[in-house]
């Protein structure tokens, strides 16, 4: 169901940004934009959440490199020596959605790592987080 919305949102946005201002195109709310946006640069998105919870540009910085390595932000990595999955590299992750990845990655450097800096520093020692 989620992708499926986010699929609508993201071909909303695209006949919004292909066609004259005058035309008629869907209303979306901020929120919905937000997602839209999100499937076309996860970065962007992760940044934004990122910023929601309070963290700094250093930790950006971080998070950046971090996913950097794991991924390289591409929402359908897949690590074929173990069930590591998406942006994160969540292990057992089922979801293609860059915006759920994200989140969830996020949720697991809150809750093991406090920071995305002392998970960036982590993985320069073990490389796995």
């Amino acid at each position: 169901m989620q992708n499926h919305k986010i699929i609508t949102l993201a071909l909303a946005l695209a006949v919004t940004l292909a066609t004259p201002a005058q035309a008629q195109a869907p209303k979306l709310s901020k929120s919905e934009l937000i997602l839209a946006q999100a499937v076309k640069n996860p970065k962007a998105y992760a940044k934004l959440a990122l910023y929601k919870k309070g963290h700094s540009a250093k930790q950006w910085s971080c998070l950046a490199q971090l996913w950097g390595k794991e991924s390289a932000w591409n929402h359908l990595a897949d690590n074929p020596r173990s069930s590591a999955f998406g942006i994160a590299q969540m292990l057992n992750e089922t979801s293609k959605s860059p915006i759920v990845q994200i989140n969830k990655g996020l949720r697991y450097i809150e809750h093991r790592y406090i920071t995305p800096c002392n998970a960036w520093n982590f993985w320069r020692k073990n490389y796995w987080y």
